[in-house]
């Protein structure tokens, strides 16, 4: 979840580090199941010019966009493969389904469904880039639908990871689902995650320019240094559709992370042909947990040829970090990167006090919805809310902020034809702007929580029979946070992403399907840094092309069987905060194939794909400057039969 400001941890001032649970998934035809090119996920297949992570060049961590079947939910970390149907990317026309939407996209996770009956399966084989893998979902019903019950258990033995390491990877999940009575439907997750691996590994250069070409999938990380976590998810939903117009809903979750012992690796290439530096920190006992509720009620009744719905929300979110200040290790130099150096475990003793960021936020709102027919819907939001952050520092000392805002939202929808439908909206959302850094003059000073505000407009026309096109224009803002001149940490001027997008997704003939969209970003800085030259005006890493193609056929001859490929393009972006270097743009190219049979009346596939098809090689940086590698090429090879 941090890794990315370690580099300020390792090179600046001491700040914790916490890690996310990867998310290794199961396979799953994705491109017949997207409705829009914005970003869907099914298994370890993800189709989209956005993911769950960053939606419009943004990270909506700090949005708290996400929705568990359209619930309200502040994740700690990502939600395991066992516990999910599907991940949705809902931005522009479809965004507008999104009650309470913020700006940036809201992310939609789907929990697992049971059928009528008992069902199982079960996935072995090996998950390109992921290593082996053993998966089995589970779900029984009744007949009705009253009463059901799924799951599944994963285990990756050795898992592999982008930066070279590896380690045993281990989820279980169950959702129950249960209607007592005509109207009222409950629904229940649990799931826990252990996984062990290597010390993350990122790198940098002193010059900030990109780093020299390296090898992939070569564990850089010391031998000893063996992280180990565990994730819990948990959470309850209520839904109840009271009759007369009336419908109610309530949701708990809890998403916690302990992070019982972690490391983070930084390769720095100092330049002058000196030997890279793997600088190194051990973490101990990190905890990073959210509890997220909503309570909800709405009303629709019609007025002759009108029909409306009104809503009320109430939202409460705790978050708690406690982060370790970090030991550091003995820098190790590596004359050749490609062949690590490797030491014998030193001693070494962590800090026992941590430092605890407490952030507690209450929301309540108002909406109404107007709809003439199928010919227009206007729709209308106005939230306050209360966010206070308290920020405990390791010598006890305690700051903290609390922040007021009056948040708005409001679209309109018209249809211009049967088949044409125009839209525009405009939000304000509520994000959090983070503590002053330990180099800052008022260091460990809480920041007030920030308002962005997005506007846009589009089309969408559905083709009879045929895909979906979506083209939008949408345009950001948001405050930005930085050193001023005087080193003091404050909002030092704004960042605004400008754009257009355009998606085509659905059947193209009765055995094509296709997924084609293609984004444009204006993305710039502006404020006292910027006209100071300490800074850039283009933000790191956000490229202004982004496009992607991807098809799926079912072939006429061979029953059960399906062509995919595809292909995804970032353009060039900038890699460092003073603009002076780009990263070059890159395309990377996948195919495979979908063989589906029956063995004694029972389904079975056969699901195999390469990614990376060229082996092409990426660096991508990020805000803080530090590059990752992408993935090499990667075959993927399972069997599902069910039992």
């Amino acid at each position: 979840m941090r890794r990315s400001i370690c580099f300020m941890s390792l090179l600046a001032a001491p700040a914790a580090h916490a890690q996310q649970a990867p998310a290794p998934q199961g396979s799953g035809d994705v491109v017949r199941a997207a409705d829009d090119a914005f970003g869907r996920r099914i298994g370890i297949e993800e189709v989209g010019l956005y993911s769950e992570g960053e939606v419009r060049g943004f990270d909506l961590q700090s949005a708290g966009n996400y929705r568990i079947e359209d619930h309200y939910f502040v994740r700690a970390t990502g939600l395991p493969l066992t516990l999910q149907e599907g991940t949705a990317i809902r931005v522009g026309a479809n965004a507008l389904r999104t009650d309470f939407a913020a700006p940036s996209g809201v992310v939609q996770f789907d929990l697992a469904k049971p059928d009528p009956g008992a069902r199982a399966t079960v996935e072995t084989g090996w998950w390109g880039g992921q290593g082996w893998v053993v998966l089995s979902r589970f779900s029984a019903g009744t007949r009705d639908g009253s009463l059901g019950v799924a799951g599944g258990l994963q285990y990756n033995p050795s898992q592999d990871y982008t930066d070279g390491t590896g380690g045993d990877y281990i989820a279980a999940s169950v959702v129950p689902r249960w209607s007592p009575m005509p109207g009222l439907k409950l629904t229940g997750m649990l799931s826990r995650t252990w996984f062990t691996r290597g010390g993350d590994t990122v790198f940098a250069t002193a010059d900030g320019l990109p780093p020299p070409r390296v090898l992939r999938d070569i564990e850089r990380s010391q031998k000893w240094m063996q992280q180990r976590t565990l994730a819990t998810q948990s959470g309850l939903i209520a839904e109840m559709d009271a009759g007369h117009g009336w419908r109610f809903g309530a949701s708990a979750f809890i998403s916690d992370v302990d992070d019982q012992r972690t490391y983070f690796n930084l390769i720095r290439f100092p330049g002058g042909g000196a030997p890279a530096e793997e600088i190194s920190q051990a973490f101990r006992g990190e905890r990073f947990r959210s509890f997220s509720a909503e309570l909800t009620a709405a009303k629709g009744f019609t007025t002759g040829t009108l029909t409306h719905r009104v809503l009320v929300m109430a939202r409460r979110r705790d978050s708690l970090s406690r982060t370790d200040p970090g030991a550091a290790l003995p820098v190790v130099l590596f004359p050749d990167v490609d062949k690590p150096v490797q030491i014998a475990q030193p001693a070494f003793t962590v800090d026992p006090r941590r430092k605890r960021d407490d952030v507690g936020q209450w929301a309540g709102g108002v909406g109404y919805r107007l709809s003439i027919g199928d010919k227009a819907e206007l729709r209308a939001d106005v939230q306050r809310a209360e966010y206070t952050k308290q920020v405990t520092a390791l010598d006890g000392k305690v700051t903290r902020e609390t922040t007021r805002p009056w948040l708005y939202s409001g679209s309109l929808t018209g249809a211009v034809t049967p088949q044409l439908t125009a839209f525009a909206s405009y939000a304000r959302g509520l994000e959090e702007a983070g503590v002053a850094p330990g180099n800052a003059v008022n260091r460990g000073a809480v920041l007030s929580a920030t308002v962005s505000r997005q506007a846009e407009l589009g089309v969408k026309y559905a083709i009879p029979g045929g895909p979906s096109l979506i083209a939008g224009l949408f345009d950001i803002r948001k405050p930005l946070p930085g050193l001023n001149a005087a080193g003091v940490y404050e909002f030092v001027g704004e960042v605004r992403h400008r754009g257009v997008e355009l998606s085509l997704a659905g059947p193209v003939t009765e055995r094509l399907s296709a997924v084609l969209g293609a984004s444009y970003l204006d993305a710039k800085i502006s404020g006292e840094l910027v006209d100071a030259g300490v800074i850039g005006s283009h933000p790191i890493g956000r490229p202004e092309v982004i496009a992607l193609a991807n098809l799926t056929w079912r072939v006429p001859e061979i029953d059960g069987l399906a062509i995919d490929g595809g292909v995804n393009f970032r353009g060039e972006r900038y890699a460092n905060r003073a603009n002076s270097t780009t990263l070059p743009g890159y395309a990377i190219f996948q195919a495979g194939l979908r063989q589906r049979f029956e063995v004694e009346g029972k389904p079975v596939t056969v699901r195999a794909r390469v990614t990376n098809l060229f082996d092409t090689f990426v660096w991508n940086a990020n805000n803080a400057g530090i590059y990752q590698t992408n993935g090499p090429r990667a075959f993927t090879l399972s069997l599902t039969g069910e039992i």
